[in-house]
């Protein structure tokens, strides 16, 4: 496992969205991060909970930080319609979010408290 993680987390650096090119969160944000999608959930989670992806979004504060409008949103709980955003993107919009929460995990409530 802890081989894994590292080998993980480089693969998802190499991947950061073209829109996040100055985008270098710490390694202690990567590792929380880490920790919140393994709680959550697959990258392509539309579980029918309102809440979207490896990092459950609800879709309106998908939107508020910059996310587009996914096809599962307007589907919720219909595997026919995965979420599709990549999970550099993923990662990325919930970076925003964290620093949108003052550098804290509030937003992910009890997981994200377990992951700070």
């Amino acid at each position: 496992m802890r081989a894994v993680l590292p080998t993980g987390l480089a693969a998802l650096a190499l991947a950061w969205p073209a829109g996040a090119a100055v985008w270098h969160p710490p390694a202690t944000w990567l590792l929380q991060a880490q920790c919140v999608h393994l709680k959550e959930g697959a990258w392509s989670t539309n579980s029918g909970n309102g809440y979207f992806g490896g990092m459950q979004f609800m879709a309106a504060t998908w939107k508020r930080v910059g996310g587009k409008t996914d096809a599962a949103f307007a589907h919720p709980g219909d595997p026919a319609y995965p979420f599709t955003a990549a999970p550099a993107e993923q990662l990325y919009r919930a970076w925003l979010l964290w620093k949108r929460d003052g550098g804290a995990w509030r937003s992910w409530g009890a997981v994200g408290a377990s992951c700070s």
